[in-house]
């Protein structure tokens, strides 16, 4: 049991940080908007509440913006790293 919860800890750890190991803000967002729409239809589906379309298309639409680009970002070619230039005065 432990060891599941380790590894869903992991692969939420995962989803969340950028390819240099830090935390990804896009990806946050994201990830709490796309749990939000998830609330949202349940909350629609089981209990009733209704959803204004207006707010739940734009956090939609924040949701498929921010996933889109953060997966982009796997398939854009990686910029080679600058070496810094020398000091022209020395």
């Amino acid at each position: 049991m432990k060891e599941a919860i380790k590894k869903a800890i992991a692969y939420i750890k995962g989803i969340i940080e950028d390819p240099n190991g830090g935390p990804s803000s896009k990806r946050i967002i994201s990830v709490t908007f796309a749990i939000l729409i998830g609330v949202a239809f349940c909350a629609n589906l089981f209990y009733g509440l209704t959803i204004e379309d207006n707010i739940l298309d734009a956090v939609m639409l924040i949701t498929v913006a921010g996933l889109g680009i953060t997966g982009m970002e796997k398939f854009a070619p990686k910029k080679p790293k600058r070496e810094e230039d020398p000091d022209p005065y020395a």
